[in-house]
């Protein structure tokens, strides 16, 4: 049989960026203190979190409520998203343990990232990670020009690879960008849970992982089991 080949998303797959969403959250406050003051800073970063849904949120619809909800920003929705843009990549960590497995990975079967978000934002995280030496093949939405769920960002992957969707695995946190997109066109899929209870009206994923980063064991295992 041909290599299975393995597909990973990227935000809170591969990266923290839940991590560095906190810290860019940290920078606005300590950049506009007037706007969030002692008071109400907790409730206020509580629900910048709320609002951008781990990363979930389009970026237009998030700088807009923030926008609204904080005027004193004196930020348009398009500045917002420029300051997010430039800065919160920047604030991404690197992690030995996930740069290394990734690396083993990579010598045993083709590996790819596919995911949303654009090439400028996207690539700087990896960057910042660590990965783009480990993991030069990828697939973002802004440069095939589709999004996951969508079909056509993961026949781009699959396509370059040469391999069918029966020898795939797709890892990510998203139930429906993630697993049900690939698995609509018959990909394996691992879910990175994050502690959060899978949706009832979905299918389950093949698998199921809490996260990466400080639990390389459990994703190795997967790919033990499946392959």
């Amino acid at each position: 049989m041909r290599p299975r080949a393995v597909f990973f998303d990227l935000d809170d797959t591969l990266i923290d960026r839940a991590g560095a969403f906190t810290r860019y959250v940290d920078s606005l406050v300590a950049r506009y203190p007037a706007v969030f003051p002692e008071a109400r800073r907790a409730e206020s970063v509580a629900w910048l979190h709320t609002v951008d849904g781990r990363g979930g949120v389009s970026r237009s619809a998030f700088c807009q409520q923030v926008t609204e909800a904080f005027p004193g920003l004196g930020l348009t929705p398009d500045a917002l998203w420029e300051d997010m843009a430039s800065r919160l990549p920047h604030l991404v960590h690197e992690d030995a343990d996930v740069c290394d497995w990734v690396a083993s990975v990579a010598r045993c079967r083709p590996v790819a990232v596919v995911s949303n978000g654009s090439a400028r934002v996207q690539r700087t995280k990896l960057a910042r990670a660590g990965l783009a030496d480990v993991l030069p093949e990828v697939f973002l939405s802004g440069e095939v020009g589709a999004s996951k769920p969508a079909a056509r960002i993961f026949e781009a992957a699959l396509a370059h690879i040469g391999r069918p969707p029966e020898e795939v695995l797709h890892v990510g946190d998203d139930p429906e960008r993630d697993v049900m997109g690939a698995a609509r066109l018959g990909l394996a899929t691992c879910w990175v849970s994050h502690g959060r209870p899978w949706p009832s009206a979905l299918p389950p994923p093949t698998f199921t992982v809490e996260c990466i980063p400080k639990r390389i064991d459990d994703i190795a295992g997967v790919l033990t089991r499946w392959t």
